[in-house]
């Protein structure tokens, strides 16, 4: 369903009319007979549904949708099962001695207020009374250090399966990445079960190291590797490029500083430059070596980010003049620019100059960010 039909709010409400021996709701235009055993389950595809305050009071809403933490802590025990299962061992029995120690201490405090509850005379002179007093105040003590020694050791136990979250992030993060792709195509759908197979196919990969955070470095590595190349052979060759940059952006957003990815993809440029009030001035500003049907990219380039603008130094056409004229110009920068800007920055440089080259670009920033060799050869060769 798409929502809750108001013609059902009364047999929600349990709006129940008593007739004889058994009772009725009313639905629409009719009484229908009401079974107490009766359930009454509304499914939706939609995973933000809008239930309206009157019907939020009356239904519990249970969402089953993949989010991402929920998906970390699956990834997480996958990890612990496959790399530590005897951590992961005695972590369920601590949990079940913890449980059954928990129900053992209700159970003496119910025996106590019992015990208090019905005995007869004065409390003091009953001796067995007291004895019973003092044998469940010590089984309770006990019981409690128990617990305590069970919390400390769940607590060490937990420092060690912390040591594996690196793995279980970034493989959550992966897999709504790739679930992003069906806004592009909706043909670009992948499953969670397919994505736990490519996880579990990375965690038996083998990756020889005794230091456990230098084995999860391999393993997000390998993974990142394992579920580029799957998804790549599901996407058209148009389409591979742009999920290379899309995959890059989810796994680093640290490589990009604020406004880089919005100017990369045009999101900000029109309204900045519309709005800025030296776009005349910024355009004549522009160096003269510079093509003239690269002038307006330029200008945008340097309202959108001055800071970057800056540093290029583009007044000095000596040092740019390499890689103005070379057919490999992305790999060509100055070396004293390329010192001081980043890789995406680069990308960015391409495009406003010599946007020919862009596709290169583009490539080049990808192998280099994953080390994607097979994807550098297909594009830049």
């Amino acid at each position: 369903m798409d929502g809750v039909e108001p013609v059902l709010y009364p047999l929600l409400r349990k709006d129940l009319i008593a007739q004889g021996p058994r009772y009725a709701v009313q639905i629409g235009e009719k009484m229908i007979d009401y079974n107490e055993e009766f359930r009454l389950f509304l499914s939706t595809r939609n995973p933000n549904p809008f239930i309206p305050p009157d019907a939020s009071s009356i239904v519990t809403e249970v969402n089953f949708t993949t989010t991402a933490s929920g998906l970390r802590g699956q990834l997480l025990a996958l990890t612990i099962q496959h790399e530590k299962p005897d951590l992961e061992e005695q972590k369920t029995k601590l949990l079940q001695q913890e449980e059954d120690k928990k129900i053992q201490l209700a159970k003496l405090e119910d025996s106590l207020l019992e015990t208090l509850a019905t005995s007869q005379g004065n409390i003091l002179e009953n001796k067995d009374l007291i004895e019973s007093l003092n044998q469940t105040k010590a089984s309770s003590a006990l019981i409690q250090e128990s617990l305590a020694e069970s919390f400390r050791l769940q607590s060490f136990l937990d420092k060690e399966r912390d040591a594996y979250l690196p793995l279980a992030e970034s493989a959550s993060k992966m897999y709504f990445i790739i679930s992003d792709l069906s806004k592009i195509n909706n043909m670009y759908r992948f499953s969670l079960a397919a994505f736990l197979r490519l996880f579990q196919r990375a965690l038996q990969s083998e990756q020889d190291s005794s230091n456990t955070e230098e084995r999860i470095k391999l393993l997000i590595g390998s993974l990142k590797h394992t579920v580029y190349e799957y998804v790549c052979r599901c996407l058209f060759k148009a389409d591979q490029l742009m999920f290379a940059l899309h995959f890059v952006r989810g796994m680093h957003p640290e490589l990009f500083q604020e406004n880089e990815w919005e100017t990369f993809t045009g999101v900000i440029i029109g309204d900045t430059i519309r709005k800025s009030d030296s776009q005349r001035s910024a355009r004549d500003q522009i160096p003269t070596w510079i093509e003239q049907d690269r002038v307006w990219a330029v200008a945008s380039l340097k309202v959108s980010l001055p800071g970057l603008y800056q540093t290029l130094c583009f007044e000095d056409e000596s040092l740019w003049r390499t890689f103005s004229q070379s057919s490999i110009c992305e790999q060509d920068f100055p070396s004293p620019v390329v010192k001081r800007i980043s890789l995406f920055q680069q990308v960015l440089v391409v495009q406003a100059v010599r946007p020919d080259r862009l596709q290169s670009a583009m490539a080049l920033f990808a192998c280099k960010t994953l080390a994607l060799a097979l994807f550098f050869l297909t594009y830049v060769s």
